[in-house]
Protein backbone atom coordinates (compact mmCIF):
# COMPACT_ATOMS: atom_id res chain seq x y z
CA UNK A 1 0.00 0.00 0.00
CA UNK A 2 2.82 1.88 1.21
CA UNK A 3 4.21 1.59 -2.59
CA UNK A 4 1.44 2.68 -4.40
CA UNK A 5 1.13 6.05 -2.50
CA UNK A 6 4.59 6.97 -3.04
CA UNK A 7 4.06 6.00 -6.60
CA UNK A 8 0.75 8.12 -6.93
CA UNK A 9 2.86 11.17 -4.96
CA UNK A 10 5.44 10.69 -7.67
CA UNK A 11 3.21 10.83 -10.25
CA UNK A 12 1.03 13.55 -9.04
CA UNK A 13 4.41 15.75 -8.37
CA UNK A 14 5.45 15.10 -11.92
CA UNK A 15 1.76 15.85 -13.19
CA UNK A 16 1.90 19.54 -11.23
CA UNK A 17 5.68 20.15 -12.50
CA UNK A 18 4.25 19.38 -16.29
CA UNK A 19 1.65 21.69 -15.68
CA UNK A 20 3.86 24.59 -14.19
CA UNK A 21 6.26 24.27 -16.37
CA UNK A 22 3.28 24.62 -19.47
CA UNK A 23 1.55 27.33 -18.08
CA UNK A 24 1.38 31.15 -19.55
CA UNK A 25 2.65 33.88 -18.18
CA UNK A 26 -0.01 36.91 -18.16
CA UNK A 27 0.82 40.22 -17.72
CA UNK A 28 -1.64 43.31 -17.58
CA UNK A 29 -1.49 46.10 -19.84
CA UNK A 30 -4.57 48.60 -18.46
CA UNK A 31 -1.91 50.77 -17.22
CA UNK A 32 0.65 52.22 -19.97
CA UNK A 33 3.96 51.74 -18.26
CA UNK A 34 7.62 52.07 -19.54
CA UNK A 35 8.06 48.44 -19.86
CA UNK A 36 4.46 48.09 -21.55
CA UNK A 37 4.42 51.19 -23.49
CA UNK A 38 5.21 49.87 -27.14
CA UNK A 39 3.36 46.88 -27.55
CA UNK A 40 0.52 48.77 -25.92
CA UNK A 41 0.38 51.26 -28.36
CA UNK A 42 0.50 49.08 -31.13
CA UNK A 43 -2.19 47.10 -30.09
CA UNK A 44 -4.45 50.26 -29.17
CA UNK A 45 -3.38 51.89 -32.81
CA UNK A 46 -3.88 48.79 -34.74
CA UNK A 47 -7.59 48.63 -32.77
CA UNK A 48 -8.61 52.18 -33.41
CA UNK A 49 -7.61 52.35 -37.18
CA UNK A 50 -10.00 48.89 -37.69
CA UNK A 51 -12.44 51.08 -35.61
CA UNK A 52 -12.35 54.01 -37.84
CA UNK A 53 -11.91 52.03 -40.89
CA UNK A 54 -15.75 50.13 -39.62
CA UNK A 55 -17.33 53.55 -37.64
CA UNK A 56 -15.88 56.41 -39.76
CA UNK A 57 -15.29 58.05 -36.42
CA UNK A 58 -11.78 58.46 -34.38
CA UNK A 59 -11.99 57.07 -30.88
CA UNK A 60 -9.40 57.19 -27.84
CA UNK A 61 -10.54 54.44 -25.40
CA UNK A 62 -10.81 54.13 -21.29
CA UNK A 63 -8.45 51.02 -21.53
CA UNK A 64 -10.51 48.57 -19.00
CA UNK A 65 -8.82 45.20 -19.43
CA UNK A 66 -5.60 44.25 -22.04
CA UNK A 67 -3.96 41.04 -20.92
CA UNK A 68 -1.00 39.99 -22.50
CA UNK A 69 0.15 36.19 -22.20
CA UNK A 70 4.12 34.89 -22.49
CA UNK A 71 2.76 33.32 -25.99
CA UNK A 72 1.48 36.36 -27.89
CA UNK A 73 -2.32 36.72 -27.46
CA UNK A 74 -4.02 39.50 -26.16
CA UNK A 75 -7.33 40.20 -24.92
CA UNK A 76 -9.18 43.66 -24.95
CA UNK A 77 -12.04 45.29 -23.17
CA UNK A 78 -12.58 49.09 -23.13
CA UNK A 79 -14.59 52.03 -23.81
CA UNK A 80 -14.77 54.31 -26.53
CA UNK A 81 -15.06 58.07 -26.75
CA UNK A 82 -14.84 60.46 -29.69
CA UNK A 83 -11.36 61.66 -29.98
CA UNK A 84 -13.19 65.16 -30.83
CA UNK A 85 -15.81 64.93 -27.78
CA UNK A 86 -18.33 64.85 -29.75
CA UNK A 87 -21.50 61.97 -28.78
CA UNK A 88 -20.32 58.15 -30.07
CA UNK A 89 -22.61 57.46 -33.38
CA UNK A 90 -24.05 53.80 -33.82
CA UNK A 91 -26.68 51.85 -35.65
CA UNK A 92 -29.85 51.21 -33.73
CA UNK A 93 -29.19 47.79 -33.35
CA UNK A 94 -25.64 48.57 -31.65
CA UNK A 95 -24.95 48.88 -27.75
CA UNK A 96 -22.63 51.62 -27.26
CA UNK A 97 -19.73 51.84 -26.47
CA UNK A 98 -17.73 48.82 -25.60
CA UNK A 99 -15.41 47.24 -27.75
CA UNK A 100 -13.60 43.88 -27.14
CA UNK A 101 -10.76 41.85 -29.28
CA UNK A 102 -8.36 39.44 -29.11
CA UNK A 103 -5.20 39.45 -31.14
CA UNK A 104 -1.96 37.69 -31.81
CA UNK A 105 2.07 38.67 -31.98
CA UNK A 106 3.55 37.28 -34.88
CA UNK A 107 6.48 38.01 -36.13
CA UNK A 108 6.73 40.84 -33.80
CA UNK A 109 3.98 42.53 -35.46
CA UNK A 110 0.39 42.65 -33.44
CA UNK A 111 -2.73 41.34 -35.64
CA UNK A 112 -6.85 41.35 -34.50
CA UNK A 113 -7.73 37.81 -34.91
CA UNK A 114 -11.17 38.85 -33.56
CA UNK A 115 -13.01 41.71 -32.39
CA UNK A 116 -16.22 43.27 -31.70
CA UNK A 117 -17.69 46.92 -31.33
CA UNK A 118 -20.56 47.48 -29.57
CA UNK A 119 -21.95 44.20 -30.07
CA UNK A 120 -25.35 43.07 -27.95
CA UNK A 121 -23.76 39.55 -27.33
CA UNK A 122 -21.37 37.82 -25.63
CA UNK A 123 -19.68 37.44 -29.19
CA UNK A 124 -16.37 35.89 -27.77
CA UNK A 125 -17.77 33.04 -25.79
CA UNK A 126 -15.23 30.20 -26.32
CA UNK A 127 -12.90 31.97 -28.36
CA UNK A 128 -9.90 30.92 -25.92
CA UNK A 129 -10.93 26.95 -27.29
CA UNK A 130 -10.89 28.51 -30.97
CA UNK A 131 -7.85 29.45 -30.74
CA UNK A 132 -6.29 27.36 -27.58
CA UNK A 133 -5.54 30.84 -25.88
CA UNK A 134 -4.51 31.13 -22.27
CA UNK A 135 -8.34 31.71 -20.62
CA UNK A 136 -6.09 33.55 -17.88
CA UNK A 137 -5.83 36.52 -20.43
CA UNK A 138 -9.81 36.79 -20.91
CA UNK A 139 -10.39 36.77 -16.93
CA UNK A 140 -7.24 37.99 -14.97
CA UNK A 141 -7.79 41.62 -14.02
Amino acid sequence: MKKILLNLAILLSLSCTSAYLHAQSIYSYTVKTNSNEKDRTKILDILRAKLYEEHKQEFIFVVNKLNVSSNGYAWFEGTVQRKDGKQVITQDFEDCCHVEAFLKKSEGKWYIVESNAFSTDVWYDGIWDRYSAPKAIFFNE
